[in-house]
């Protein structure tokens, strides 16, 4: 099965998708600098506080609960401390500019909890290899915003198309860790069909995703009655179409991933000639 993240703060919302089968609850505490760096996108921008730890923390019995903290600075050992003591099962490291910055977070961390560095930055995309084969890592996540716009590009999943993320899944592979990337919208919806990125993650053996801004209003996820059906119907057919997709032979999966980076070139160049 695909691993599947939903980011909320809403402690209903979060008792509801782990009901439905979402494996991994994110409360995302990132705000430094990237309402900044993303002015230009239309992107989720969090709200969320550290005190939405412990609430969302109560009501996990299955899920797993995912922290994402601000970059590495002055404040985060005391960040990080609060997020342990909260009930975080993974910690997740954004921007990672320095290797000395992930060094400190595994130093701070000290195995309390799960590390898992997001890479999104070209710097951390170039030093790679010294995250992949660290020994207290192994998970990584490969974040396509940020990384999309760190290396210059368009379009977010222009990363994909180019050959990048395939680059840092054998990379993952290779030392034997689990990987994840970019996030989706409900099968049959979004400006890149979700199964067309869920047919990406089956072809480089990818084991997790984030389930985007666009699945939580594609579902309308604030809206209680009825969310949970809602919910276990969009996730069901998740996982239906990754077995789907799975399936598919060698040739086909190549043959699909030619098309999907077709459609990414097209939708990169009609932003590039707005």
């Amino acid at each position: 099965m695909m691993k599947t993240i939903l980011i909320t703060n809403d402690p209903d919302i979060a008792k509801d998708a782990q009901a439905a089968g979402v494996t991994r609850i994110m409360v995302d505490l990132e705000s430094m600098g990237k309402k900044e760096r993303q002015a230009s996108r239309q992107t989720f921008i969090s709200t969320h506080v550290a005190d939405d730890v412990a609430k969302i923390r109560a009501v996990l019995m299955q899920a797993e609960l995912i922290v994402r903290i601000n970059p590495i600075h002055a404040g985060s050992k005391k960040e990080i401390d609060r997020a342990v003591k909260d009930g975080a099962d993974i910690i997740m490291l954004p921007m990672i500019k320095q290797l000395s910055q992930f060094e400190d977070f595994l130093k701070i961390l000290d195995g309390r909890a799960k590390p898992l560095p997001l890479v999104e930055t070209a710097y951390s995309m170039a030093h790679l290899s010294d995250i992949v084969f660290h020994h207290e890592v192994d998970e990584v996540y490969f974040g396509l915003n940020d990384l999309h716009l760190s290396l210059g590009l368009d379009f977010l999943f222009e990363p994909l198309a180019l050959g990048l993320i395939d680059w840092m899944a054998e990379m993952a592979k290779t030392c034997g860790r689990s990987f994840g990337f970019g996030g989706m919208a409900v099968i049959g919806s979004g400006e890149l069909p979700a199964e067309r990125i869920l047919g990406e993650h089956v072809r480089m053996g990818s084991s997790c995703v984030i389930l985007s801004s666009r699945f939580g209003k594609d579902i309308d996820i604030t809206q209680e009655k009825g969310r949970r059906e809602r919910l276990t119907k969009a996730v069901a057919a998740i996982q239906s179409e990754w077995k789907r997709l799975y399936e598919r032979t060698p040739q086909q999966m190549q043959a699909d991933a030619s098309e999907t980076f077709a459609i990414i070139r097209t939708l990169a160049d009609k932003l590039r000639s707005k």
